[in-house]
């Protein structure tokens, strides 16, 4: 609730606003004890090369998002289960801007109603191995944040899977403000 003033300040003072710096998209950056936390969505039909466990953590600049900075930092965390030790796909890695796709329509995709500001970004694995990874955020109208993780990889021929690191991925994780670190 404490919110709704702020934005309506933010509205109502454009002068204030060029020297303040405030947007409507500030009410999405994260304070340094807040977080962005939610898990990849669990049907199989948004999710693929992910575990059903995987969770995600977001920290937010918003005001970064149109400029050439790094708006931001995203980590994963699976817990362990059975065979499967604990996995961070992500860890800490910085949101980054794809050189020149700011010229192109890509850049600003609309994925529908419900979603204020979507940009595309790139990510880096924490195994230096694998695949980066494609971040199409989304700053949705209820102050959540979607955030959709892909990677083409490679089929695997036959019956040998793809090689570590190169496997396709897809999850689309919902993510919602708190104070803390996610758990992880």
């Amino acid at each position: 609730m404490r919110r709704a003033p702020v934005r309506l300040a933010c509205l109502g003072l454009p002068a204030l606003l060029s020297l303040a710096g405030c947007t409507e998209l500030d009410r999405y950056s994260t304070a340094p004890s807040e977080s962005y936390c939610g898990a990849v969505t669990l049907s199989s039909g948004f999710r693929t090369g992910l575990s059903p466990r995987v969770q995600m953590r977001l920290q937010l600049n918003a005001a970064e998002l149109d400029t050439e900075l790094s708006p931001g930092v995203v980590w994963t965390y699976e817990a362990a289960a059975g065979d499967q030790p604990e996995r961070r796909l992500l860890d800490r890695a910085p949101i980054r801007r794809i050189p020149k796709l700011e010229n192109d329509v890509l850049a600003q995709p609309d994925l529908g109603s419900g979603r204020d500001h979507t940009r595309v970004f790139a990510v880096t694995p924490s195994d230096a191995k694998e695949e980066s990874l494609l971040a199409v955020l989304s700053l949705r109208s209820d102050d959540g944040v979607e955030v959709r993780l892909l990677r083409p990889g490679l089929a695997g021929i036959g019956s040998k899977p793809a090689p570590a690191g190169r496997n396709p991925v897809f999850g689309l994780f919902t993510l919602y403000k708190q104070v803390g670190t996610c758990g992880f």
